[in-house]
């Protein structure tokens, strides 16, 4: 005869497991690391000097190291950026500094990082042999203050150690692993399945309510661009729209399957993208204008969305959450 609540267990499905399991699954971890260097310092002895000078209390003079080839550093700096803006603007919050990506989608988020970081690379393999030439033209520029700049400046092993991009090995999400708990009694690990459910089912419905306000957020752009007679209409109007739209779809088929936010995806597509790009805009008033007002409505559908009930009710402290995880573990 089976152990009675274990028949329990089997029996008290929510649909909170069924979600949790699914993006668990539909999801993956994602995480870049970026360093970099502004090429700018505080003058201590420059800064004392000029408060005693202005009868002030307190002050710092910062000022860019490199002198006049500060601008070849900063496109060096852009670029490994540019990295980290990718990162953020293509996958979904999680927690700081993790981020969250559909699995389906990881090659091809993996494979814009590495690209712009190949860039970026690239752009400091070209002036690391420039470098020490840079220092020795700048430190004279500093006039009185050289030798402090010059203790200040990196070398160019450092430089380039300051520099650099690690993408992370994708890792799935965190589910329970049972494993580590050993042999711990049936209702016992049922009511750490039920936490470890609602701690997650409650970070997804977080994620969800982010993704929504970035939503909102770029269709807002498009109607109050679109509202304007002359918009100042960049590529990345549509480019912000195509991501909002895409992380709503994987929201619902990765997650709850909230089929609002799938509908709300297919007028973003559909209605509001109804351009290859945004030129486009100026030269057709009715695309403009369909486009403006499937943008107004779509914004006013979000807000809804803002403050809607979750589709999935999470469970209460002591609901014993079976099935997924806790069956393939029993």
């Amino acid at each position: 005869m089976k152990n009675t609540q274990l028949d329990m267990m089997e029996i008290e499905k929510n649909s909170i497991s069924d979600a949790v399991q699914m993006a668990a699954n539909n999801f993956m971890i994602l995480q870049v690391s970026v360093g970099r260097w502004r090429g700018e310092g505080i003058l201590t002895d420059a800064s004392a000097k000029a408060v005693r000078d202005a009868g002030a209390k307190a002050g710092k003079i910062s000022v860019p190291l490199l002198g006049h080839h500060d601008e070849e550093l900063k496109k060096v700096y852009a670029a490994y950026s540019k990295v980290r803006t990718i990162f953020d603007k293509i996958t979904m919050k999680y927690q700081t500094p993790l981020k969250m990506g559909f699995v389906g989608e990881v090659p091809e988020i993996l494979g814009k990082l590495m690209r712009q970081a190949k860039i970026a690379e690239d752009l400091k393999t070209g002036f690391l042999p420039n470098y020490d030439r840079f220092i020795k033209e700048a430190i004279p520029s500093h006039g009185s203050w050289g030798a402090e700049v010059k203790r200040l400046i990196p070398t160019a092993q450092q430089l380039d150690e300051k520099f650099y991009v690690t993408i992370h090995d994708p890792k799935p999400m965190p589910v329970m692993d049972m494993a580590r708990y050993g042999c711990v009694p049936t209702d016992t690990m049922g009511k750490i399945v039920a936490a470890s459910n609602k701690a997650l089912a409650q970070k997804f419905e977080e994620i969800k309510s982010q993704t929504i306000d970035s939503a909102l957020k770029a269709v807002e752009k498009v109607a109050t661009q679109l509202s304007k007679d002359s918009p100042r209409l960049h590529d990345s109007v549509i480019e912000d729209a195509k991501i909002a739209s895409s992380q709503l779809r994987n929201i619902c088929n990765g997650y709850d399957k909230d089929i609002r936010l799938s509908n709300i995806a297919d007028t973003i597509d559909k209605e509001i993208i109804n351009v290859e790009e945004p030129a486009q805009w100026h030269d057709s008033m009715s695309k403009k204008w369909e486009a403006r007002d499937a943008a107004t409505k779509t914004a006013a559908n979000l807000k809804r969305m803002q403050t809607a009930p979750p589709v999935a009710q999470p469970p209460t402290d002591d609901t014993l959450v079976a099935g997924g995880l806790l069956a393939d573990l029993l």
